[in-house]
């Protein structure tokens, strides 16, 4: 019986994650923009956005999940196990580097990101200047 249940509530799950498109549940602890010059002479920079910690949802298995409770767990989404907010993040972070160089006056003539990297809460986005 908890093993037929547990399969019913992964396909519930799993049905939810992919119907529903991602909601931005992340908010932005900092960002910070680096720059420098290459020996080459190319303008660089490396722009971090770090999202504030999600804590996990923690389940008592116990006792059975009452609807409500199941939905706030197949809702329930961290950046860091979410592909979808990853995505989110990286999209919303390109956003703020353009917001970022044009505060700083840096790339005036445009810019290239050329590598994106993650750690756990923060995306990074490195690339030079055009």
């Amino acid at each position: 019986m908890t093993k037929n249940l547990f399969v019913i509530f992964s396909c519930i799950v799993l049905m939810l994650g992919c119907s529903s498109a991602p909601k931005e549940s992340y908010s932005i602890e900092k960002q910070v923009l680096h720059t420098k010059k290459s020996k080459q002479g190319d303008e660089l920079f490396a722009f971090i956005v770090t999202v504030a910690a999600t804590p996990m949802m923690k389940v008592n298995s116990q006792k059975p999940m009452t609807r409500r409770e199941l939905k706030r767990f197949a809702e329930h989404e961290r950046v860091e196990d979410s592909p979808a907010l990853k995505l989110a993040l990286e999209e919303e972070a390109v956003t703020l580097l353009e917001a970022e160089l044009e505060t700083q006056q840096y790339c005036q003539r445009g810019y290239e990101v050329h590598q994106v990297f993650w750690r756990n809460r923060s995306v990074q986005l490195r690339g030079a200047c055009s």
